[in-house]
């Protein structure tokens, strides 16, 4: 059985004891229990061998480089290599507790079991398959809540094709359906069958999983199969989703008997098999057979319970590793060696569960590493930055002893280390500090759970400091330190395997353009062009450029094609007049691919589009995190980071739907394409240019767009400019900030309660909108936060009220063209409809449409779950009050440097708030900021 003992001088055994689950150190004299061997189907991995799984580019065979955005598996800088990722941590059954429990408390508003979780899996994981990397979460790695598994045999599953060439395993060799709640011993890949698909030349037959889809969205997709010898290395699957189909090329010979990830794609409900399914197809280079066993989407929510304890009633990705690996197969020994009614061990066989699914997935001859994110805790919340372990003695100096480590551990560390100090000091502080590595008897680099693999442990920040956890609720810097550890990686692989006396060769994936144009090009084209990106190492001349481009294209900027290739910066296509098209842009080079930019789209017309689009909505920060309410798991109300749900890219949608909705043409570009003069607005009669969510110390338009649009409504082009605290921001700037907004804008901001809902004023402009909600980040979009309560100048007329208030959120002018300046994100109005009826009341009074459209109709009613009492306005950053800093929620659990505790003051939470917000920058490329 295994020892939970950790050794802490001068503790009482029980306060070891509290420790070692804390912290999962463990004494180098503690007894093990046996790992499992190698798996029946385990043969070496030899070098020639493909990689586990392969997108293929329909036509031209396996593609170079192919994916959808975030979903990118192919080759690259890190094609051939595992990354076992591990975000620590998450919710364990606690039996001093009889709750689930998480095994961090709220320290700052972070709760380290969920901050690692959000980092990992919407910026690290990726990155790396980005980078050409198979990567294999010990924890669920789908934020979704949703999900839906379907076993073969089950309601949804067919087959095609001479029934000769289908039959079935012994019972317990797969994949079936277990029961909620899930008990502590079962073991859901030994509760079915598999098929066998006889493979062929060409395809002869195939199998269909149809999952019944539970709710629009973007869902994780995996396939589940038996792994034998006698697979085939290329089984075929396709995934057909809302945006088209994707083709993968499987090696069926590993990984077999667990859930294999392919990528993320976006589903909608109740559509038919053919956008909502999975297909193996028979194709195969080789002689062979296809196992046919079970395809899940999306993350769900919990499965294992008991009867006094059920299921988490939260997202599986919540779950720690212990139950993850139990769900994805891996036997007792693995994810229960306390034994499987132990469960008051269930939290210290958490920290062993991890690396010991490693293991036993992990093949002779795969080239792989263990990679930890966590974030650490002192004993006072005094230390700062960033330190890695190696496993080793642990000296209470700290510093690295070698020799005990698995060979590799001590030069992947390093690696991580150098790059997370150049990057950090370089983006974040200049002074972050990144200590010398250390060892330590970690049991999750513990060489007696993971023989196999070089392993580290990386304490990012220090979540019980206030300026670490400051940061660490920033998307900037969980982006920063995470293509850190990309880069880091990379260089680890490339130093590793340069031949002996030659400098190693590194390739670093590029950065996405953010300047991007799509226009009407004429002659039934539309043209998408872009500026080539940054360096992704800060380098001037770019070291790392771009070497080609991807354009994805999608209906309605939610569902993505494949994409097209090119290696120009520009790309056209023929669109019939009267589509909608949106595009991004995602960089290539031998390292791997970008991320993809935002979404820029077009109106598609026989003439002139008649509206300019500008996204300059950059706002991407702790502000706009969602403050949940985990009083329940004793958490308060810590803050989480969805991207979804804070500024993804895609804003933009929401206007073009709007115009679409009027059957009004457009073009659209980032603000960036508009500095690097990609296009102008001259031509246009319309410039609808918006925002999004402000924050305090915000800025409005720059004085270069100002000028842009000074001269345009002088011009007599009417301007459409909408976001929050644009008048707060000016109001408190240059001379010509103000003058701008008095001149051109005719508003001023003032201090009142704005609300969750705005209604067109009965003799203004939009007489027929009753209250409509405001987004607060639950309902489709971003949270609006803090907007602007206006009063309108000389030669303003209010428009857009706040409901229940006698002040606007909208002001109608005409200093030269129209002008509707709105102190809200357009966007952030709720539904279609309301939006599209805003838009069409404008293009009415701009010329554009000869009659206002219908009014969308009553009031919407509040939802329970939101405040009606109103927002205090123009938040810390302006004249009339500081916004709200949440303060300590009491006495909190420490995190890895143990016992620590409590958060920040609010007046000491301000203070760095205002340091913090000074510094915000959303995820562009270095040289644009």
């Amino acid at each position: 059985m295994l020892l939970t003992i950790f050794c802490w001088p001068g503790t009482s055994r029980a306060q070891e004891e509290d420790a070692a689950h804390a912290c999962g150190v463990e004494p180098p004299d503690a007894e093990y229990v046996p790992l499992p061997g190698p798996r029946p189907h385990e043969t070496r991995w030899s070098p020639a061998e493909p990689a586990l799984v392969r997108r293929e580019q329909r036509g031209s065979g396996v593609s170079a480089f192919s994916g959808v955005p975030q979903t990118r598996q192919r080759t690259g800088a890190l094609s051939g290599k595992t990354i076992y990722l591990s975000p620590g941590h998450g919710f364990y059954r606690s039996s001093p507790l009889g709750r689930w429990a998480t095994q961090r408390g709220n320290t700052n508003d972070v709760v380290e079991d969920l901050v690692s979780l959000e980092t990992l899996d919407q910026y690290l994981l990726p990155m790396l398959m980005g980078a050409g990397a198979t990567v294999v979460p010990v924890r669920e790695p789908d934020l979704n809540p949703q999900g839906v598994a379907l076993d073969n045999g089950g309601v949804g599953y067919s087959e095609e094709g001479p029934a000769a060439l289908f039959s079935s395993t012994l019972p317990g060799s797969g994949w079936g359906v277990p029961p909620v709640p899930m008990g502590n011993a079962v073991e859901p890949f030994k509760l079915g069958d598999t098929r066998l698909m006889t493979a062929a030349a060409s395809a002869t037959a195939h199998a269909t999983w149809a999952p019944r889809v539970p709710a629009d969205g973007a869902y994780h997709v995996y396939v589940a199969y038996g792994s034998d010898p006698s697979r085939v290395t290329d089984a075929h699957y396709v995934v057909r989703h809302a945006g088209g189909e994707s083709h993968f090329r499987v090696n069926q010979r590993r990984h077999g008997g667990t859930w294999v990830l392919l990528g993320r794609f976006y589903f909608r409900a109740g559509a038919p098999p053919e956008s909502a399914s999975v297909v193996a197809f028979n194709d195969s280079a080789e002689a062979g057979t296809v196992s046919l066993d079970a395809v899940r989407l999306g993350g769900g929510t919990g499965h294992i319970g008991d009867e006094k304890l059920g299921p988490l009633a939260r997202p599986r990705s919540e779950e720690c590793a212990r139950y993850h690996t139990q769900f994805s197969g891996a036997p007792p020994s693995v994810f229960a060696p306390s034994g499987t009614n132990a469960l008051s061990n269930e939290r210290n066989d958490d920290v062993s569960a991890r690396p010991r699914f490693a293991a036993w997935l992990h093949e002779e001859g795969e080239d792989a590493v263990y990679v930890a994110w966590h974030t650490n805790a002192s004993a006072n919340g005094t230390a700062r930055g960033t330190e890695a372990y190696v496993y080793g003695p642990n000296p209470v100096d700290g510093k690295y002893i070698p020799g005990e480590a698995v060979a590799g551990s001590p030069e992947l560390a390093q690696s991580l280390l150098d790059e997370l100090k150049v990057d950090l000091q370089r983006e974040i502080e200049p002074s972050w500090r990144v200590r010398n590595l250390r060892s330590a008897n970690l049991g999750e680099v513990n060489p007696r759970h993971n023989p196999e693999i070089p392993s580290v442990l990386v304490e990012v920040a220090y979540h019980d400091n206030a300026q670490d956890a400051a940061w660490l609720k920033e998307p900037h810097f969980r982006r920063v330190a995470a293509r850190a550890f990309l880069h880091g990686l990379i260089k680890y692989f490339a130093t590793r395997d340069a031949p002996e006396g030659q400098a190693p060769v590194i390739h670093l994936p590029p950065e996405p353009p953010s300047a991007v144009v799509a226009r009407n090009a004429g002659g039934g084209l539309v043209e998408v062009k872009w500026a080539p990106p940054a360096d992704p190492d800060g380098a001037v001349p770019p070291q790392h450029p771009a070497t080609g481009y991807r354009v994805y294209q999608s209906a309605d900027g939610l569902a993505w094609d494949e994409g097209a290739d090119t290696s120009a910066t520009s790309f056209s296509l023929p669109l019939a007049a009267g589509t909608t098209r949106y595009f991004r842009v995602a960089a290539l080079n031998e390292g791997g691919e970008s991320f993809p930019s935002d979404v820029v789209g077009v109106g598609a017309t026989d003439g002139a589009p008649r509206v300019l689009v500008v996204n300059a909505f950059r706002t991407l920060d702790a502000s706009m995190a969602r403050v949940e309410e985990l009083s329940a798991y004793d958490l308060g109300s810590p803050q989480r980071a969805f991207l979804e749900a804070m500024n993804d890219g895609t804003a933009l949608r929401r206007h073009g739907d709007a115009l679409a909705r009027n059957a009004v043409a457009f073009d659209s570009a980032t603000s960036e394409a508009i500095s690097a003069g990609l296009l102008t607005p001259v031509g246009y009669p319309v410039l609808d240019w918006f925002s999004g969510r402000g924050q305090a110390r915000s800025r409005g338009p720059d004085a270069a767009e100002q000028a842009l649009l000074r001269s345009f409504v002088l011009g007599g082009g009417h301007l459409l400019l909408s976001g929050s605290q644009i008048a707060s921001a000016l109001a408190v700037g240059s001379a010509e900030d103000v003058a701008f907004l008095t001149d051109i804008l005719h508003a001023r901001p003032v201090c009142g309660l704005s609300a969750p809902r705005v209604g067109g004023l009965t003799d203004g402009l939009f007489p027929g909108l009753a209250g409509s909600l405001l987004d607060d980040g639950r309902r489709g979009s971003f949270p609006v936060g803090i907007t602007d309560v206006l009063r309108p100048g000389e030669g303003g007329q209010p428009v857009l009220g706040y409901s229940g208030a006698d002040t606007a959120a909208g002001i109608l002018s005409a200093p030269g063209g129209q002008v509707l300046f709105l102190g809200v994100p357009f966007e952030g109005v709720v539904t279609p409809e309301r939006r599209a009826y805003l838009m069409g009341a404008f293009l009415a009074r701009a010329g554009v449409l000869a009659s206002p459209p219908p009014a969308p109709g009553v009031e919407e009613a509040l939802p329970l779950d939101l405040d009606s009492g109103g927002l205090s306005s123009l938040g810390g950053a302006f004249p009339c009050s500081l916004e709200q800093v949440p303060g300590s929620y009491g006495e909190e659990r420490g995190g890895c440097g143990c016992g620590a505790g409590g958060g920040t003051s609010a007046l000491a939470g301000l203070l760095l708030l205002r340091l913090v917000q000074r510094r915000r920058t959303r995820h562009l490329p270095r040289g644009e900021r």
